[in-house]
C-alpha cells in the first residue's frame, strides 16, 4: 500500500511555500523551533528550554506549535521558524523533492508500539487481520509504522482497518466503548490509557535495543533545518543546547526532574511519569549510522515514492 496522499500534500505545500521565498531567516540569536505541542517527540526541545540550555548559548528561543509534521515542515521551509520536529515520513519526500532540509541531532528512536484492549483476542501482530487499530490519522507515521510491521511478516495491510482517530483523548472513548481493537500509542500516551481506567497491552517492543525490524531502526523524530539557518551563526549553538538536552536525559540523576517535565508538558498522570521517563532515557541519541539513516529511508519510501535509497544521502548538521 502506498500512501501517495498525505506526503503529496507535504509536498505541494514545501514547494509552494519555496516559491514564495522562504527557507530561512537572517538570524541575529532569535530562533524559532516549531514543534509538536504535549508530545515526546519535542522532548530535546522542551528539555533545552526548561533547563537554560538555550540560554547558555546565547540564544533566545520561541516554540511554535503545529498540529501535524506537514504544517511543521511546511513552517520550515516557507521560513517562519528555523528548526521544526519531524518524522522520516515527512522530511525524506520533502529532501526528495529538491528541499534544503539538513537533519540535526540528537535522534529520537521510534516510540510506537500497538497496544490492544483487553478484549480483543490480539496476543501477537498474525492476529491483526480483521482488527481495528486507533490511528492519529491516515497515511501518518502511526499508520506507516504498521503497515512496515505487517510486511516484515508477509502480512497484507489491507487485511487491518484504520480507525482515523485524532489524538489520545478521542480514542479513549472508542476504546471504552469496544469501537477499537487496537491502537497505535507511545510510551506517554500509553501511560494516559491506563490513566483513564482502560489498559491496554502491548503486543510489539518499544526498546530500540531489544526488538528487531522497524522498532529497532526507525526513527520517530528527525529534527530538521534548511541549508540557510546551517550557515548562520546560530547552529552551532543550537547543536551544543539540544546535545546537552539529549545528556540531561541520558542522566538517571534527572529521572525526577524529567517525570516532572513529562507531568508539566505532555499531560502524562503524575503517578505513571516515571514509568514513561525511563522509556524516554535511551531514545536521543547523538549520533547515528549513515545505514541506519538508508533503512528510514527505505521504509519511507517503500511506504511512499518507491525511490531509491540514494535520493536522500546522509548529511547531518550536527
Amino acid at each position: 500500500m502506498k500512501l501517495r496522499p498525505l506526503v503529496g500534500t507535504v509536498i505541494a505545500a514545501a514547494l509552494l511555500l519555496s516559491a514564495c521565498g522562504g527557507g530561512g531567516r537572517p538570524n541575529d540569536g532569535n530562533v524559532a523551533i516549531g514543534v509538536y505541542p504535549a508530545s515526546a517527540l519535542s522532548l530535546p526541545v522542551y528539555v533545552a528550554v526548561q533547563q537554560g540550555m538555550f540560554d547558555k548559548e546565547g540564544l533566545h528561543v520561541e516554540l511554535i506549535d503545529g498540529k501535524n509534521g506537514p504544517e511543521l515542515i511546511s513552517g520550515l521551509i516557507g521560513g517562519t521558524t528555523d528548526l521544526a520536529v519531524g518524522a522520516p515520513g515527512t522530511v525524506v519526500p520533502a529532501i526528495e523533492q529538491g528541499q534544503s532540509l539538513r537533519p540535526l541531532s540528537p535522534y529520537g528512536s521510534i516510540d510506537l508500539a500497538i497496544a490492544v484492549t483487553k478484549d480483543s483476542g490480539i496476543t501477537t501482530i498474525e492476529d491483526l487481520p480483521g482488527k481495528r487499530i486507533a490511528i492519529p490519522s491516515r497515511g501518518g507515521a502511526a499508520e506507516q509504522f504498521v503497515n512496515q510491521l505487517l510486511a516484515e511478516r508477509n502480512i497484507d495491510a489491507s487485511t487491518v482497518q484504520f480507525i482515523a482517530a485524532a489524538p489520545t483523548a478521542s480514542q479513549i472513548p472508542l476504546a471504552r466503548k469496544g469501537d477499537i481493537d487496537a491502537a497505535v500509542l507511545t510510551a506517554a500516551s500509553q501511560a494516559v490509557f491506563d490513566a483513564q481506567g482502560i489498559p491496554m497491552t502491548s503486543i510489539t517492543e518499544v526498546d530500540p535495543v531489544g526488538s528487531d525490524g522497524v522498532s529497532s531502526y526507525g526513527l520517530g523524530t528527525v529534527l530538521v533545518t534548511t541549508a540557510t539557518f546551517a550557515e548562520s551563526d546560530a547552529a552551532a549553538p543550537v547543536c551544543a543546547a539540544l546535545e546537552a538536552a539529549a545528556g540531561w536525559i541520558a542522566d538517571p540523576a534527572n529521572e525526577q526532574a524529567g517525570a516532572e517535565l513529562l507531568t508539566e508538558r505532555m499531560n502524562v498522570p503524575a503517578d505513571k511519569a516515571n514509568q514513561v521517563w525511563a522509556s524516554q532515557k535511551s531514545r536521543w541519541p547523538v549520533e547515528i549510522s549513515a545505514d541506519r539513516w538508508t533503512q528510514n529511508v527505505t521504509w519511507v519510501n517503500n511506504q511512499t515514492s518507491g525511490r531509491s535509497d540514494a535520493d536522500v544521502p546522509f548529511d547531518p548538521l550536527c
